[in-house]
């Protein structure tokens, strides 16, 4: 029987919000750029051409699809991720 997954993590995966500029008012403006360990793991795993799988929970706001997206975008199963 084959497998199904070469490489799975289980852990947190978060947004670092990073500043990007100002904007016209002055105010700080920010950008999000996904982090957490086991996420950079296996985006570096899934771009080496093995199997990943994220294992953990996000939100169900704008943060949460935007991290999900991610994952998807970059190959990483999210079967189960809640």
């Amino acid at each position: 029987m084959a497998k199904e997954v070469d490489i799975v993590a289980l852990g947190e995966l978060l947004i670092d919000f990073t500043e990007a500029g100002k904007s016209d008012s002055g105010k700080k403006l920010f950008e999000q750029n996904p982090g957490g360990a086991p996420a950079n793991l296996l985006t570096l795993a899934s771009r080496m051409g093995y199997r990943t799988e994220f294992i953990g929970k996000v939100g169900t706001d704008m943060h949460g699809n935007f991290l999900k997206k991610t994952l998807e975008e970059e190959g990483i199963g999210t079967k189960y991720l809640i």
